[in-house]
């Protein structure tokens, strides 16, 4: 798991002094995971990680960007409230949605701050593991509505059994952990989490390869490498799909997406459309609690309509539009509703994640897990609400966190010689 050079806490789950701290430690990470809420909609977990502000905000600057995340969630807080301020001369404010959404935000810093507290008390595995079970025991909340794997079970339990998995590190039971859960959402109809999982499986594949030729990626062609793996498991996904390997129900679905917009990803997510258009017409932003006007509410329409979408139902005149903005995409809410400051946390995140994996996979140590939370980072900023994305998001910046301590470290260390020259340098001796 990257940042194993961070986990001097990571010892035996059972020969470990559960003592009060370290205790604490998991409690947080299982509450952070299980996501109950207080009024607004603010996760408990988040506000008891604000209460230990003291803990762990001196631990920010161990870590690569996390004192810009945590100064620009602050500001883009403080921005969604000047914005809100400013257009409610000509637009209805509702203050609700600018307390939920100002909550939405900091409780993200305060979940950021306890995980990373508890990494360094317990050990990145043991967060994860426990932010997990926190995720699974939350599966309970949701069995009073509609049950599915797709959108029940898929993701607390994709966390935890990879989490688990990575523990040691090894190949095997990583690989085996993916291919049972990409069998079972194959069958049940999840497409973005059964892809998700089959670019960690080539990711780990792909690392395994290396170490055994004993290669070193430079930074370029691990980014560029895992960018390619996306694409291609996007369109032999895709392929799958429409051949019938995931039911015939999901074929059916995507291939009315692809039918009415000639794209999956348009077809399957037309808010992209409505989030261009209002970012065109408030670039800016809007503010944490702006209800759309109705020429706002027309402009976003048109968008959707002219990529084949008919937006005249019921999710988009109460779900987008009925309480404020909500456009299905994290940079798109974060951007309407925070301004540019909301744009800068989502860039300074997709930063953060990119750092984690590249320096994971060229220390040939990068996890099952971290690909998948990674991939389902960059899912989540373009494709889904922001509530939603809040789901896995601090886990996902605690795992691929880099820890400063670490890069001045290889900085000040000699690079080390690759196979090819040290075969050359070995010839020239006469060895």
């Amino acid at each position: 798991m990257p940042g194993r050079t961070d986990t001097a806490g990571d010892t035996g789950f059972l020969t470990r002094q559960w003592t009060a701290e370290p205790v604490l430690a998991v409690a947080l990470c299982v509450l952070v995971g299980i996501r109950l809420t207080l009024p607004y909609n603010a996760p408990l977990g988040g506000m008891a990680g604000l209460l230990l502000l003291p803990l762990w905000l001196p631990l920010l600057r161990r870590f690569r960007l996390f004192v810009a995340l945590a100064v620009l969630l602050v500001a883009a807080t403080v921005s969604g409230l000047l914005l809100t301020w400013w257009l409610s001369a000509e637009r209805v404010a509702a203050p609700s949605s600018m307390i939920e959404r100002s909550a939405l935000a900091l409780c993200l810093l305060g979940a950021v701050g306890a995980l990373l507290w508890a990494r360094t008390i317990v050990g990145l595995s043991t967060v994860a593991i426990a932010f997990g079970a926190g995720m699974t025991l939350g599966i309970a909340g949701d069995l009073s509505g509609t049950v599915s794997w797709r959108f029940t079970f898929s993701i607390p339990l994709t966390v935890l059994a990879l989490a688990i998995a990575a523990r040691r590190g090894g190949f095997v039971p990583q690989f085996v952990v993916i291919v049972a859960l990409a069998v079972i959402g194959a069958a049940n109809g999840a497409r973005s989490n059964t892809a998700m999982l089959f670019l960690a499986a080539v990711v780990l594949i792909w690392q395994r390869l290396g170490r055994a030729a004993g290669t070193s990626r430079r930074r370029a062609g691990n980014i560029i490498g895992v960018l390619l793996f996306g694409l291609a498991v996007f369109f032999i996904a895709q392929a799958a799909i429409l051949e019938g390997f995931f039911g015939e129900a999901t074929r059916e679905r995507t291939q009315s997406q692809i039918d009415e917009s000639g794209s999956l990803l348009l077809g399957g997510r037309p808010e992209i459309a409505a989030s261009d258009a209002l970012i065109r017409l408030h670039p800016l932003g809007m503010g944490s609690g702006i209800i759309a006007s109705p020429a706002d509410v027309t402009a976003a329409k048109s968008a959707m309509s002219s990529i084949g979408y008919d937006p005249h139902n019921n999710y988009v005149e109460r779900f987008m539009f009925g309480g404020g903005v909500e456009v299905h995409s994290m940079l798109g809410d974060f951007w309407l509703w925070f301004g540019v400051a909301g744009l800068a946390v989502c860039i300074t995140i997709a930063v953060i994640a990119g750092l984690g994996l590249e320096r994971a996979l060229r220390d040939g140590v990068c996890t099952a897990l971290a690909v998948y939370l990674a991939t389902r980072l960059v899912w989540d900023l373009a494709f889904s609400p922001a509530v939603s994305a809040m789901k896995t998001l601090p886990l996902a910046l605690v795992v691929l966190a880099v820890p400063v301590a670490a890069v001045i470290a290889r900085r000040s260390s000699p690079p080390p010689p690759s196979p090819r020259r040290a075969a050359a340098g070995e010839a020239r001796r006469g060895i």
